[in-house]
């Protein structure tokens, strides 16, 4: 009888070569690559040195610092995440080729053949959902299970997204404190000659700069980690779907199929 196997769904990636657990830490090169080329390109033009000369409030070089500390922790979620996409696949891999019961020592999942499976948060699952299965019940529901696990993974997303919506704030915030630049020195004018209106003008374009500049790099911030934490969430709804996949085919049944066979036994 062919086994299912949730590890090998239809993904563009793989008719290049890529598996599936490579794809997401691939995805956040990719971009960061293309993030480094403009960045480089607009800093070999004067653009950045022109933003952060001009920018007296210095929100876009706050911004900038804290783009490049969340692209770092995004780094660390995608490489997580990525790992342990590649631990799910073995795991189902190695339920695949095996038969029997599920036993855990400890910390640890063995297998009918004596067999470890890798320590990952699907093992972690698996051990739970094992454990929640030597109560006897005959019908195993891990809802509850599955829904704990989902969101402590989908909690080590949030910082991002609430950095990305922070950036949009400061570049607003920016704008703000642009304006008042820009407008302070009307209320300065004694008389109204050329050259009191060209150092007037002068200051107000100033302040017009930095409201336009703050909103750009803050526009520009936000979005770019808003869609780093989008790919790895998109990857970590795979993770929970390969979990669920794994345990609702490989381990309840036989979970269940224990339960009721001890309960047979006992009548």
């Amino acid at each position: 009888m062919t086994r299912y196997n949730p590890t090998q769904p239809f993904s563009l990636w793989r008719t290049f070569g890529i598996e599936r657990h490579h794809q997401l830490v691939l995805k956040w090169l990719l971009l960061t690559a293309v993030v480094i080329f403009v960045f480089s390109l607009a800093a070999y033009y004067g653009l950045v040195s022109r933003v952060m000369n001009t920018d007296r409030s210095y929100i876009s070089f706050g911004i900038t610092v804290l783009y490049i500390l969340t692209t770092l922790h995004c780094m660390v979620q995608s490489w997580f995440v990525s790992r342990q996409l590649n631990i799910a696949g073995k795991v189902a891999q190695e339920f695949s080729q095996s038969d029997g019961n599920i036993t855990i020592d400890g910390d640890t999942v063995k297998l009918a053949n004596g067999e470890k499976l890798m320590d990952g948060v699907v093992t972690e699952h698996i051990h739970d959902l094992v454990q929640k299965g030597c109560s006897g019940a005959k019908q195993l529901d891990q809802t509850l299970l599955l829904q704990a696990f989902s969101d402590k993974l989908s909690g080590r997303q949030e910082i991002g997204f609430l950095i990305s919506d922070l950036m949009l704030r400061l570049g607003l915030l920016g704008t703000v404190i642009g304006f008042i630049f820009m407008l302070g020195p009307l209320a300065s004018i004694q008389t109204i000659d050329v050259s009191s209106m060209r150092s007037v003008l002068s200051t107000m374009s100033g302040g017009m700069a930095i409201a336009l500049y703050t909103t750009l790099v803050g526009l520009i911030g936000g979005i770019l980690l808003r869609l780093q934490y989008f790919f790895v969430e998109r990857s970590v709804e795979d993770l929970v779907a390969m979990t669920t996949e794994i345990t609702e085919v490989f381990v309840v049944p036989v979970l269940e199929n224990t339960a009721a066979s001890g309960s047979n036994h006992a009548t």
